[in-house]
């Protein structure tokens, strides 16, 4: 059987507000011109998607779809359509796949042909039916997957069937105890024709490779399909990422059957997660992350333009993107910066230290640049970054003017903001907790022993 080619692209998979209709359109054309294949409607929180998904869409949402569906004909990227029924759907009952059916069938009549099912995100249990009738998991959901994929065989013989198992990373087969028993099976009873996805080692893996791959390419009888959450922040909202695809080996392209990235939940603060992975898959062998950083952060500039007619320039851009960088790490600048404030913590207090300038020159770049933002006539754009970049200057001042207190022989005192009332700075139920949580610099909670309890 021939494979169908390489799928790349984006999918609208993340937990959060959805983006809306217009933003959608907008991207689809610039997909393209990144030589992408895909894009892939899979928002959490369509509640027609997953919460409620047996529930038909109305004249009006299938108008909606039907133009993205258009949309991305006109500029040819093909349009994936993703339903998740696995919250509370009943398998034994084949009422429930003629449900999926019709469901889909919506999507279909409007010209998709690509579809994923998606069964991420939940535990391993079934009710007391579908035990009966399945033994487990995996079972089950083959099942339900081969019902409605032969339907859609027939119908769209030229679409992608795409399945998001319930271990979708490394650690979670681990975790599982059946030695990757759940995806063997899955494999073994999906046709050759459906893709798997797979998100690495971890559900954000820092590094995947060939090799990282192999094992559950072996198991599942096909190469996978990279979900990657490397640019994904709904599990920590209070940050974004800017910076580069990173981590991803020049042997992996060859290793998948395809590449698709779930970005930001802000839908204004993705053109360098689209442009770098777009260099990546361009040329995996050549490609640099740090350079093609630069590139995207180049070609992005002109989004933010300020009243006047000016527009950041590439010191301030840079400065906003290396305080947004990464999942483990800021960008290099800001990393050398951090080091920096360690190093003067470690050391007797200095006031002649060169590094406390550097701080304090940090802090106020910081400051200017949240004043500029504030002057984009891209208010979407503006709002996007707002806190993150609000944060990052409260913080700055804050390190810089402890650094200082403590160079001045201030240290024996209670240092405090002066500008922040009294027991109003950094509290709120997730400070609290954080507060309670023994935290080594990694993040880790160093839980006691039982000798360090007494």
């Amino acid at each position: 059987m021939t494979r169908p080619a390489y799928l790349s692209g984006v999918i609208e998979g993340f937990y959060g507000r959805p983006w809306r209709h217009d933003q959608r359109l907008a991207l689809f054309p610039r997909l393209a011109a990144w030589g992408f294949t895909s894009y892939v409607y899979a928002p959490k929180d369509d509640i027609k998607l997953r919460a409620r998904w047996r529930e038909p869409y109305d004249d009006l949402e299938l108008a909606a779809l039907a133009a993205l569906v258009a949309g991305c004909a006109a500029h040819g990227v093909r349009f994936g359509y993703a339903i998740a029924p696995c919250l509370d759907v009943r398998y034994a009952e084949d009422a429930e796949v003629e449900r999926l059916v019709t469901k889909v069938d919506q999507l279909v009549d409007l010209g998709a042909r690509d579809v994923l099912l998606l069964f991420d995100d939940v535990p391993h249990r079934l009710d007391d039916a579908s035990r009966a009738r399945f033994g487990r998991l995996a079972q089950a959901q083959a099942h339900l997957s081969e019902r409605l994929f032969d339907h859609l065989r027939s119908r769209v013989p030229d679409g992608r069937r795409i399945v998001c198992p319930t271990d979708y990373c490394r650690r979670m087969a681990d975790a599982s105890g059946d030695a990757w028993g759940y995806l063997r099976t899955l494999g073994e009873r999906l046709g050759p024709d459906v893709d798997v996805c797979w998100t690495g080692d971890e559900i954000v893996s820092e590094r995947i490779d060939a090799a990282s791959v192999a094992d559950v390419a072996d198991v599942l009888g096909r190469r996978p399909v990279i979900w990657d959450n490397l640019h994904a922040n709904d599990y920590d909202l209070r940050r974004l990422y800017l910076g580069p695809v990173a981590g991803r080996s020049a042997d992996l392209v060859d290793a998948t059957a395809g590449f698709l990235t779930n970005p930001n939940t802000p839908f204004e603060v993705n053109d360098v997660a689209f442009a770098t992975l777009a260099a990546y898959l361009a040329d995996p062998v050549g490609y640099d992350p740090a350079r093609a950083w630069e590139r995207a952060l180049e070609a992005w500039r002109p989004a933010f333009a300020v009243d006047g007619g000016d527009e950041l320039t590439e010191a301030e851009l840079r400065l906003l993107a290396e305080h947004c960088y990464l999942p483990w790490s800021s960008g290099p600048l800001v990393e050398a910066l951090l080091d920096d404030a360690r190093d003067v913590i470690d050391a007797p207090p200095d006031a002649s230290d060169p590094r406390l300038g550097r701080v304090r020159s940090h802090a106020h770049d910081v400051e200017r640049l949240l004043e500029r933002l504030t002057e984009l006539t891209d208010r979407d754009l503006l709002y996007a970054l707002y806190g993150v970049v609000w944060e990052a200057r409260t913080e700055s001042r804050a390190l810089a003017e402890y650094l200082d207190h403590r160079a001045g022989g201030g240290a024996p005192q209670r240092f405090g903001r002066p500008d922040h009332l009294a027991n109003t700075y950094r509290r709120g139920f997730a400070a609290d907790v954080q507060a309670l949580l023994p935290l080594d610099r990694d993040g880790r909670v160093a839980v006691p022993t039982a000798k360090d309890s007494r």
